[in-house]
């Protein structure tokens, strides 16, 4: 299968699962300290596995465990269920395609408005939208998205880096990584940046940003910057600071 051929079937996944999640009831349960699982995580989770399994595929998914395969998916079924079952619309469906270990295909479906984000090499980025559209302006300040302080972090100096930031650039808390990613690609935001991630929070959304012109770049084993212009280099520093 070309990278066309599996962002096709990621977006249709993706655009089947959000229907999907219209159905189900929702209960929720805590899952460790400071985090949550619904039942909408493992019934959209098991559907997206069920139909991306194309031969000599394998799934790495946040809630049913990982394999591995020539051609790896990374699935998160709700980025975002904090949000989600709080009825707060910042949260997303966010399924990527791995070649012999390279991102080669990214999808990210916020399901409340309709918006759908899709790129894969040799595919442009792109956005379908059936809600209000903004082209994006320009600020004298770049806006950063970040969830930096987590809850339960292990890294110091988090408190300092936030106050640092929101001296040289407007901060936004969106608690969906994928969806701040996917914003980052389309213009709405200058930056990104996270500790505390796992492979499926940002294999997607690292697609749409360097098919969209920007730049990902991971730090130490559990975090990441990526957006465009002279911000990203300013948090990477602090953020291998904090990590080292």
């Amino acid at each position: 299968m070309t990278p066309g051929d599996l962002l096709a079937l990621a977006a249709q996944s993706c655009v089947d699962a959000a229907k999907l999640l219209h159905e189900l009831p929702v209960e929720v349960a805590t899952k460790g300290e400071f985090d949550q699982v619904s039942t909408a995580d493992l019934e959209v989770e098991a559907f997206l596995r069920r139909a991306l399994a194309v031969p000599g595929s394998a799934v790495v998914g946040e809630e049913l465990g990982a394999a591995s395969a020539p051609i790896t998916w990374f699935v998160d079924p709700i980025d975002g269920t904090r949000n989600f079952v709080r009825g707060i619309p910042l949260s997303c469906i966010s399924v990527a395609a791995a070649v012999d270990g390279s991102l080669v295909a990214g999808c990210v479906l916020d399901p409340f408005r309709d918006e759908l984000f899709t790129a894969a090499v040799d595919v442009p980025f792109s956005v379908r939208s059936a809600g209000l559209v903004i082209q994006p302006g320009v600020s004298p300040r770049p806006l950063v998205l970040t969830d930096i302080p987590l809850p339960g972090s292990p890294y110091s100096d988090e408190m300092d880096l936030l106050a640092s930031l929101m001296a040289v650039a407007d901060v936004r808390r969106v608690y969906s990584t994928a969806l701040s990613l996917a914003w980052v690609a389309a213009g709405r935001a200058d930056a990104a940046a996270n500790l505390g991630i796992h492979p499926w929070d940002v294999a997607a959304g690292s697609v749409l940003v360097r098919a969209a012109g920007g730049e990902f770049r991971s730090i130490g084993s559990d975090g990441f910057v990526a957006g465009r212009g002279e911000i990203v280099s300013w948090l990477a520093e602090r953020l291998e600071g904090i990590v080292s």
